[in-house]
């Protein structure tokens, strides 16, 4: 097949002039900040010039590192097996993690078929067969010696309690005591970015810090290469390995941000509806729980947020890149991302959720679809189930930018929060 031809403005080999295209597209975004910055002021008050600097690269990364002028009708003449490798070549860049901030071991989790899965939730359609058709490949290659795996991240702050432990114990996989407690942590980045989870390692270390707690985040397939719901079948399988190596359901918080949000809903929608135990809390930070991004802050935002508000129509939207990649946007398709494991706004039903706490920015695009998910909980829920703080002049998943004194506090928020749920 052809495929159609491509303007890209980052890096396609890695070579000395794809190094040098990338630091300009950078560059460029920091000048033109810099310019804005002091020639016009700033944009939001509450930010200082790092604030705009990253908001800026970021925003234009997310705007401009991939076509987005593409037509519906091109979607099938696009190569996302290349996409996939663009991406992955120009990963959003990543802050070492500091001895004096926390620590990290990556590990190996096999999915033999002792943690095989069969998913008996029919009445999520389309979702639930293409879920147990992952689950039924992975019980094969696990039949044939062959099993599956993906990496995990297990984190400690060195501000926590395990500081002065050895960190050959500390970095395990299994639990330090019987009843130890773990926040079981699902990276962010539409489904396409945050390889390895190393665009994370400062989230964890703070809420490892502020919760006392170890941080497990497991490295879940990416997107485009991988579709839905390859995400959430992995996020499943690890949080199934976790249980096997000895930690309680009761002694686990799930959380998650963007996209890692939607998935701590997902997962709990599937551990609710398959009789499971719960984890004893979730904490969800920006969550992406709205694929079909219908609320009006996508366009009441657009000014503040780094990320884009692209129509649906576009191939290079994260949801279309992230659902089924290269298939022509339609209304049925429009349907079937309404379904609750994809979009859990559109959930008719969200009872059973263990105690919630949802974090986000006034500024950011998912705002009224996060305010709508929270309502729903709240409708469906005991009283106090749910506790949504919004953070003024913060954009989506501001945690990230760890320096801001909002950030500080919603870290602190969490880690009072995990205590109180203990």
């Amino acid at each position: 097949m052809k495929y159609t031809q491509l303007e890209l403005r980052l890096k396609t080999k890695d070579n000395i002039i794809g190094r040098i295209q990338n630091i300009w597209f950078i560059a460029s975004g920091v000048l033109a900040t810099l310019f804005n910055y002091y020639w016009h002021g700033p944009e939001v008050h509450a930010w200082d010039l790092r604030f705009h600097i990253i908001r800026n690269i970021l925003r234009q990364y997310f705007a401009k590192s991939l076509p987005h002028t593409m037509s519906n009708d091109t979607s099938p003449t696009i190569d996302f097996e290349f996409i996939a490798d663009y991406i992955a070549m120009n990963n959003l860049p990543n802050r070492p993690l500091q001895p004096s901030i926390g620590y990290n071991q990556e590990h190996n989790i096999e999915f033999n078929s002792k943690n095989c899965v069969e998913y008996n939730v029919p009445h999520y359609g389309l979702s639930s067969d293409k879920l147990n058709q992952m689950a039924e490949l992975d019980k094969q290659l696990a039949q044939t010696g062959h099993p599956r795996s993906i990496s995990c991240q297990v984190l400690v702050s060195t501000q926590s309690e395990f500081a002065n432990c050895d960190p050959n114990c500390v970095l395990g996989m299994g639990p330090l005591d019987p009843d130890e407690r773990i926040v079981l942590y699902f990276h962010g980045g539409a489904y396409c970015v945050g390889e390895r989870s190393l665009t994370h390692m400062h989230v964890f270390a703070h809420i490892s810090r502020t919760t006392g707690l170890r941080v497990f985040s497991p490295n879940y397939r990416l997107a485009p290469r991988h579709g839905f719901p390859s995400q959430l079948h992995d996020c499943f399988m690890a949080y199934k390995h976790v249980l096997s190596r000895g930690f309680k359901p009761q002694n686990i918080v799930l959380a998650g941000d963007s996209a890692g949000g939607a998935l701590v809903v997902g997962m709990l929608l599937l551990l609710r509806d398959m009789k499971c135990t719960s984890p004893s809390a979730a904490v969800l930070v920006s969550p992406w729980v709205d694929a079909t991004c219908s609320g009006d802050s996508w366009t009441r935002n657009q000014q503040y947020d780094y990320l884009p508000a692209l129509p649906l129509t576009d191939p290079f939207h994260p949801t279309r890149m992230f659902y089924d990649a290269g298939r022509k946007f339609s209304p049925a398709m429009l349907k079937e991302l309404q379904c609750p494991l994809v979009s859990p706004v559109f959930g008719t039903d969200l009872k059973g959720m263990p105690p919630m706490l949802v974090q986000m920015g006034r500024n950011e695009l998912l705002h009224d679809d996060i305010e709508k998910f929270v309502a729903k909980v709240k409708h469906d829920n005991k009283d106090g189930c749910v506790r949504l703080e919004t953070y003024e002049h913060m954009p989506h998943v501001f945690v990230l930018f760890d320096f801001a004194d909002a950030a500080q506090k919603a870290f602190s928020s969490i880690g009072s929060f995990v205590r109180e749920h203990n």
